[in-house]
């Protein structure tokens, strides 16, 4: 995450209204600018009133995917419960091969 270009690293900095903030959400970078800070923790539909959107559109902020990410036929599908030994040994071989 940065705030206003620089990087930040604890999770306590202080952000107050005028800063810019970029970071990555879901494969994409989103930048936005605080407007103003809340009074109070509340819905998220009175946090988007808080700041402003400066992020280009989606279709062309799509980070590339890289290379030393795990491919596709090492993901296991949500739910599939746990891998057995077969499958745990490949997954390993496939991991120490990177």
């Amino acid at each position: 995450m940065r705030i206003d270009g620089e990087v930040v690293s604890k999770p306590h900095a202080q952000v107050r209204p005028g800063h810019v903030l970029t970071f990555v959400q879901a494969n994409h970078v989103r930048i936005v600018r605080v407007s103003a800070l809340p009074v109070r923790r509340g819905p998220a539909s009175e946090a988007q009133e808080l700041y402003e959107d400066l992020s280009p559109p989606v279709a062309d902020q799509r980070l590339p995917r890289d290379a030393s990410a795990p491919a596709a036929a090492a993901e296991r599908r949500p739910g599939s419960g746990r891998p057995t030994k077969k499958e745990r040994r490949r997954l390993e071989a496939f991991k120490e091969g990177m």
